[in-house]
C-alpha cells in the first residue's frame, strides 16, 4: 500500500476525474432505452471513455494503482445517469455524483488493499 502523499492524492484525483468522465460519456446515451439495458451499455461506454483518457494519469502515478479504482469507479459512475432519469438535465449534479462514485471506489480499493496486506509481525 502506497504511503507517499504524492501517489495517494494522485490516485484519488485520477479516480474521481476518470469516473466523472465515465459519467459524462454515459450521459450521452439516449433516454428511451429500458433502464437495465442503458445501465449495461453505460458501463461499457463509461469504461471505454475512461480507457481513452487514462494514459494521461498512468505515466504519473502507475498503471495498476490507477486502473483498479478507476475502472471500478467508472463502472459505478456510468450507471448513475440511467438510474436517475429525473436528473438527466442536471449535468453538474451528475458529474458530482460520478466523482463521488470515483472517490468511493478509490477509498474502497485503498482500504481493501490495506486489509489484505495488513501489518505483519515477526516473532
Amino acid at each position: 500500500m502506497e504511503r507517499r502523499i504524492y501517489f495517494i492524492v494522485g490516485d484519488c484525483l485520477s479516480s474521481t476525474v476518470l469516473a466523472a468522465i465515465g459519467t459524462l460519456a454515459a450521459y450521452q446515451l439516449p433516454t428511451s432505452w429500458p433502464m437495465p439495458i442503458e445501465m449495461g451499455v453505460g458501463m461499457v461506454v463509461g469504461m471505454m471513455a475512461t480507457m481513452v483518457v487514462m494514459p494521461l494519469f498512468l505515466f504519473l502515478f502507475g498503471a495498476m494503482e490507477i486502473m483498479v479504482p478507476a475502472m471500478l469507479g467508472s463502472m459505478m459512475s456510468s450507471m448513475v445517469p440511467s438510474m436517475m432519469p429525473l436528473m438527466r438535465g442536471d449535468l453538474p449534479m451528475l458529474l458530482e455524483l460520478g466523482a463521488g462514485c470515483g472517490f468511493t471506489a478509490w477509498l474502497f480499493t485503498y482500504l481493501v488493499d490495506g486489509v489484505l496486506h495488513g501489518e505483519r509481525r515477526h516473532g
